[in-house]
């Protein structure tokens, strides 16, 4: 089977919060069943909430890009995805080929700047972080998760959160930044931290 390109992929999550093709990381389906015979490894909290893991290979460009891909299941059915990316993806790049005009977001960063996270209105959510060492050149997409707004599924009144990067949780991480705010702090911060704003000014 080819490999699937990492920033088609992620447009996919960009278009619709969520994936929702499963051949797109070489399932027929995002079911348990599917799952488990596909190797991923299975966590539950005990009867209602799963997250299933497994590696999944893509490229970009001519490069291998790996990453773990997730779902989570609720009693069976599926309440969100995403991938673990790590450090391989430039933020800028991805955005650049990105459809435009990109959907409605609010940027999210740590003091610093030196990580923080894109959160879009369908309830997508982009976390970057700049490289670990040496001066912060680059953001690297490092996790996109996506929460799947149309399910139709029981307790959605709960107080569980299908989505491992809530909205709660990147607020609790990260200061939300206005337009010109983030122009403010560009102008003193790091070569990431003005790339990504001259990109979004954009």
């Amino acid at each position: 089977m080819p490999l699937s390109d990492i920033h088609v992929l992620l447009q996919s999550w960009l278009d619709h919060g969520w994936l929702r093709d499963p051949q797109a990381v070489g399932l027929a389906t995002f079911e348990a069943q599917e799952l488990v015979a596909h190797g991923f490894d299975a966590i539950s909290d005990g009867g209602q909430l799963c997250l299933y893991e497994d590696e999944r290979l893509f490229r970009r460009g001519k490069r291998p890009v790996q990453a773990s891909f997730k779902a989570y299941l609720q009693r069976g059915q599926l309440g969100a995805n995403g991938l673990d990316l790590g450090y391989q993806v430039h933020l800028a790049g991805f955005l650049r080929a990105a459809r435009q005009p990109l959907p409605a977001f609010r940027v999210l960063l740590e003091q610093g700047g030196r990580s923080g996270a894109l959160l879009f209105d369908s309830g997508l959510v982009l976390q970057f972080a700049a490289n670990l060492r040496g001066k912060p050149r680059h953001y690297y997409l490092t996790l996109v998760e996506g929460h799947v707004a149309d399910a139709e599924l029981p307790d959605r009144d709960s107080d569980i959160d299908l989505r491992a990067a809530s909205v709660g949780h990147v607020q609790a991480l990260y200061d939300s930044r206005d337009p010109a705010d983030l122009q403010r702090l560009a102008r003193r911060g790091s070569a990431a931290l003005r790339e990504l704003a001259q990109l979004l000014a954009a």
